[in-house]
């Protein structure tokens, strides 16, 4: 074991738990890049006690693993007789050995060899995107996310493997994820269909609040690549069971003298399948009859008579692969429902598997919407917190036009911009290292900044409403992996700021305010919709954000796409009445395709010009690009208070420590 006993006397009057974390964090120093790498390696210099002999690295860092957590164990270590000194005491940093005498960790690309750890390692690899991945790999660095963790619970249920979310939030490499494999109690669920009356969630509730126009017609679709052996009586089964397997797409609304109600249907009479022939027409009329088409099926849904599916099959003519439409309400499917579906009818769709049956069903949507109405008083005590964040003051958006109607569907319209691939793979894999952030971190500091630009200030209050997949497992016995429903989380996020021009200091700010909120989003659904009816009353009253964020992940990860591809460039119609209002002033979503970030903001042209939002757009991808440089040329780690929660140091004592030792 390491000692060093200027260190241990410098921290003497903390708590113990404060000196295991900092005096680890110190013993490593400085934390810096290797240059002969295109990741971050962190490297610790050690000086060992006199009576250590056993200069073996793999030991020191077994050690260590038991103290700290994996990103913040040294891939490399350089044994040093003496720390070289300042003139006035300090560490000299400049005077350290280079990195080439570092003994790096071969463990750092150790492949799996159990078969929990090869399994792991194979789904990780699929569903990431990499051809190799190690078992001390961190999956935040490999460009994870919190919607790919879903993914990946669900895959490794599939073959026997019991994960949950939030274990791999907590153990982000395969050699500690495969630790815990099937310690926790498998989820039970229903096999047979559900059928009767469900409450409605936070996120439903929210929609019916918006009081639109036309309600039944607000919708998301799906248009795929149907290879031509695939026959129109197997697309019909397959909509069959997923119809059977799937209770949400069953589900109906209706209103009464206590408001909207839904219900789950029985499984009879599902959705038929629409054939519609377009050989006869040319490929640009081909185009333009699916947007056609798809206007008439998204708008010829109905909330009470249920069936808010549509399937049209389009037939192309010879040679031609078919195309198939799925058009959804959205009050039954989000972004990871749409993932299962897809992946469910690549399985059912498959010639080489037909006949075949899914996946057993995971936690139903009724229980999950059980489950949030019957937490309501258990939240009751974040109340506080939640009416603080919303009556807090903050920055409103300049407008072009200030005198404007409510903003409604019809004059929508989208700017789209991207960041190129190199900055896309350095935001995913080699930032998160720098301030231990995770993508979302860092997409809201730059759009933060970018807001406190377009409104010329310096500091200040941003308030941003933020969209996140939802599927909090708020209690242990509920598996969302394979769920289909609209489990989309919204929450008020406000990220204030003293000074915006120290990128350093406006990733920590963010991360940690963020942090603050952590397992409290979604309390505030909860009590602004399912809660005491003061709070609810207080929080609805609350002045509303300008500005929805949603970060989708990445898209082009689903298994599905090689053998039913999703096709992206051809419109599918008007999925919204065009009367149907607006509840933000910007709509930014963000999400990773073709191994580039796409961003598109969407305005109301009846308040902002498009030049505007063109420039705003812009100057966040400028802004980004700073903060991915920054980043990058750090010689260092940036630590930040939610990195040692047992310690209770604000971020100014935090500095000022490791400032002092270092």
């Amino acid at each position: 074991m390491v000692q060093n006993t200027e260190l241990e006397q410098r921290v003497a009057h903390l708590s113990p738990s404060q000196r295991g974390q900092l005096l680890q964090q110190i013993r490593q120093l400085k934390a810096q890049k290797s240059q002969s790498s295109s990741h971050q390696r962190l490297v610790a210099y050690v000086v060992l006690h006199p009576s250590v002999t056993d200069r073996d690295p793999s030991v020191l860092r077994d050690y260590l693993k038991t103290k700290l957590p994996n990103y913040m164990v040294p891939t490399g270590i350089i044994f040093l007789e003496a720390l070289p000194r300042t003139a006035n005491g300090k560490i000299d940093t400049k005077a350290l050995p280079e990195l080439q005498s570092a003994i790096f960790n071969s463990d750092q690309s150790t492949p799996p060899e159990t078969s929990v750890e090869k399994t792991l390692a194979e789904i990780w690899s699929e569903v990431l995107g990499l051809d190799t991945i190690g078992i001390d790999d961190n999956f935040f660095e490999l460009g994870g996310d919190s919607i790919l963790s879903i993914q990946i619970t669900s895959k490794a249920r599939e073959v026997g493997l019991r994960l949950s979310p939030n274990q791999l939030l907590e153990q982000p490499t395969i050699a500690e994820l495969a630790t815990v494999v099937n310690v926790t109690p498998e989820v039970i669920a229903t096999q047979t269909p559900i059928i009767g009356s469900v409450p409605l969630t936070p996120i439903q509730h929210w929609f019916f609040e918006q009081e639109m126009i036309a309600p039944n017609y607000w919708h998301q679709a799906m248009l795929l690549e149907i290879a031509l052996e695939v026959s129109p009586s197997t697309i019909q089964e397959a909509i069959a069971t997923l119809w059977t397997h799937h209770d949400a797409l069953r589900l109906s609304f209706s209103y009464n003298s206590t408001g909207w109600q839904q219900t789950n249907t029985d499984v009879g009479n599902p959705p038929s399948l629409v054939e519609i022939d377009i050989s006869h027409l040319s490929q640009t009329e081909q185009i333009k009859a699916v947007a056609q088409y798809g206007t008439n099926i998204h708008n010829g849904m109905n909330l009470a008579e249920g069936k808010l599916i549509g399937v049209a099959h389009f037939i192309r003519g010879k040679n031609l692969s078919n195309w198939l439409l799925i058009s959804l309400h959205h009050l039954i499917v989000d972004t990871v429902s749409w993932q299962i579906l897809h992946n469910d009818l690549e399985k059912l769709l498959n010639q080489n598997n037909h006949p075949t049956s899914l996946p057993a069903k995971t936690t139903s949507f009724k229980t999950w919407a059980e489950i949030l109405t019957s937490q309501a008083s258990q939240r009751q005590s974040e109340a506080d917190f939640w009416v603080k964040q919303v009556e807090s003051p903050f920055m409103r958006l300049p407008r072009d036009y200030s005198d404007t109607p409510l903003s409604t569907e019809g004059t929508v319209e989208t700017v789209n911009v991207h960041l190129n691939a190199k900055d896309t793979h350095a935001l995913l894999q080699s930032v998160p290292a720098i301030y231990n952030t995770q993508i979302n971190d860092i997409l809201l500091s730059a759009l933060a900044k970018t807001l406190l630009q377009w409104g010329a200030l310096k500091a200040g209050n941003v308030r941003i409403d933020l969209e996140t997949h939802g599927r909090e497992q708020i209690v242990s016995d509920i598996d969302l992996s394979r769920t289909v429903g609209w489990f989309t989380m919204v929450y008020p996020l406000k990220l204030e700021f003293t000074d915006s021009h120290d990128y350093g200091m406006m990733i920590k700010s963010v991360k940690e305010q963020i942090r603050q909120i952590g397992d409290r989003a979604i309390d505030y659904g909860i009590l602004r919709y399912l809660g005491d009816k003061t709070i609810r009353q207080r929080l609805a009253q609350a002045p509303t954000s300008e500005v929805l964020f949603n970060y989708l992940g990445q898209q082009n990860r689903t298994t599905g796409d090689k053998n039913l591809p999703i096709i992206k460039d051809i419109p599918v119609g008007q999925l919204r009445d065009a009367n149907n209002n607006r509840s933000y002033l910007l709509e930014i979503n963000a999400w990773i395709a073709d191994e580039q970030l796409q961003l598109n903001w969407l305005y109301d042209k009846q308040i902002y010009q498009s030049n505007t939002i063109i420039t705003i757009a812009n100057n966040y991808l400028s802004t980004l690009k700073a903060i991915i440089l920054h980043c990058l040329t750090r010689d260092e780690i940036g630590f930040s208070p939610s990195d040692f929660p047992d310690a209770e140091l604000s971020q100014t004592e935090l500095d000022e420590f490791i400032d002092n030792i270092t």
